[in-house]
C-alpha cells in the first residue's frame, strides 16, 4: 500500500512521468503478447532458492486479458530510471475451461493468488473470482471459481454489461477483495459504479470459501466529455489511510485517448447505501506526457533515493497493429516545503 503523505504536495503538482518503454509484440520464442490487463511488481522471494535464480532483480508479473489468459514475467535490468526488460515467455493459466476467459486483475492474499475474469454472458463467460495457486515462480493453476453474486451478472435488465468487468481487485487488509465493474451495471445510475467486497474465509479442511457483500457506496463515474461511450475504470490501488487511487481510461474514435488518475476518500466497506464518493483531486496522465493510448494496468512501483512512491502503468495494446504493449513509471511532484516524500 501507499502511503498517502507520499502523494503529490500539494495535489495540484500532479506526477512526473520518469520514463515509458515500448514492449515487443512477440517474445523470444515468437509468442504473440499483449493484452495486458494487470500487473504486480514483485521483490519478495517465495524461498532462498528463487531468490538466487533471480538475482535478486525485481520481476514485473503482467497479466494478459487475452481469451486464453496468460502470465508474463518481465525481469528489471538496468537500473530505476533507465531499464531494460528481458521477457519471459507466456504462461497459460493451467485448468481454465475451454470457453473464452479473459483475466483482467490478480492479486495476492490470504496465502492464494486470485484473478477477476470478464463477464461476456451468464452461461459460458459469467464474472467470476477465481482463486490461483502457483506451479512454478510465474506460472498459476486454478483452483476454484466463485462466480460473482447474481446481480453482477450479465441480464437482459441488470448486471455487468458484456466486456465490462469487473476489471479491478483489490487485496485489503483482513483477507478481504475489493472488485470494482469498469462501467455502472444495468440496473444503476448512470453516474454510480458499483462496488463489491469478497471475504476469504478459510475452513478446517483447509478449503477456501468466499462470501460475497454489496457496498452500499459506490464511486462517481465521470467520463469526459467526448468518451462516454468508451469510458471505464481499468485499475485501483488502495492508500494505507484507506483512500483509493483510481485508474480511468477513455476512448474515443478513430483514435483518440484519456487516461485519468482519481483519488477518492476512504470507501466505507458496509452494506449502508450512502452518495457516491467524489474524487478529492483528478490528474490528466496524458499531459503529464503518457503516450496516448489504451493505459489499463496500474501498481505501485519501487521507492525513489529521495523517498517518493512511483506508480507503474502497462497498456492493453488489444492485439492491435495500432497500439503498442507499453509500460511507464510515474512518480508524484512535491514542493521543497512538502519535504523530500518521507512521512
Amino acid at each position: 500500500m501507499i502511503d498517502a503523505a507520499l502523494l503529490p504536495c500539494p495535489l495540484s503538482a500532479g506526477w512526473e512521468l520518469l520514463w515509458q518503454e515500448e514492449l515487443p509484440k512477440l517474445s523470444a520464442k515468437g509468442e504473440p503478447i499483449g493484452g495486458f490487463s494487470a500487473l504486480q511488481l514483485l521483490t519478495k522471494f517465495e524461498n532462498k532458492f528463487e531468490a538466487k535464480i533471480k538475482s535478486k532483480l525485481p520481476q514485473l508479473l503482467l497479466l494478459s486479458d487475452a481469451q486464453r489468459s496468460f502470465t508474463l514475467a518481465a525481469e528489471w535490468r538496468g537500473s530505476l530510471l533507465n531499464p531494460r526488460w528481458k521477457l519471459g515467455e507466456p504462461e497459460p493459466i493451467q485448468g481454465l475451461p475451454s470457453t473464452p476467459f479473459d483475466g483482467e486483475a490478480i492479486v495476492e492474499s490470504a496465502g492464494y493468488w486470485w484473478m477477476a475474469t470478464e463477464a461476456r454472458n451468464r452461461e459460458t463467460q459469467p464474472a467470476e473470482l477465481l482463486q490461483l495457486d502457483k506451479t512454478s515462480a510465474f506460472s498459476f493453476g486454478l483452483i476454484q471459481r466463485f462466480p460473482l453474486p447474481d446481480q453482477w451478472q450479465p441480464a437482459a435488465d441488470s448486471g455487468l454489461l458484456p466486456n465490462q468487468g469487473p476489471e479491478a481487485l483489490l487485496a485489503l487488509p483482513g483477507q478481504q477483495l475489493l472488485l470494482a465493474a469498469e462501467r455502472p451495471l444495468r440496473q444503476d445510475p448512470s453516474s454510480e459504479l458499483r462496488l463489491l467486497l469478497a471475504q476469504i474465509i478459510s475452513t478446517p479442511a483447509k478449503k477456501i470459501k468466499v462470501e460475497f457483500r454489496p457496498i452500499g457506496t459506490p464511486l462517481s463515474y465521470q467520463p469526459a466529455a467526448g468518451a462516454e461511450a468508451h469510458w471505464g475504470l481499468t485499475d485501483l490501488i488502495a492508500l494505507k489511510n484507506g483512500a483509493l487511487l483510481a485508474l480511468w481510461r477513455g476512448y474515443q474514435e478513430p483514435q483518440k485517448w484519456w487516461a485519468r488518475l482519481e483519488l477518492f476518500p476512504f470507501v466505507p466497506l458496509t452494506k449502508t447505501k450512502q452518495a457516491p464518493l467524489k474524487p478529492i483531486a483528478h490528474w490528466d496522465l496524458i499531459g503529464f506526457g503518457l503516450m496516448p493510448d489504451n493505459w489499463e494496468a496500474m501498481g505501485e512501483g519501487p521507492r525513489l533515493g529521495d523517498g517518493r512512491s512511483t506508480l507503474l502503468l502497462a497498456s492493453d495494446d488489444n492485439f492491435n497493429p495500432l497500439q503498442a504493449n507499453r509500460v511507464a513509471l510515474l512518480a508524484p511532484l512535491r514542493l521543497a516545503t512538502c519535504g523530500k516524500g518521507r512521512p
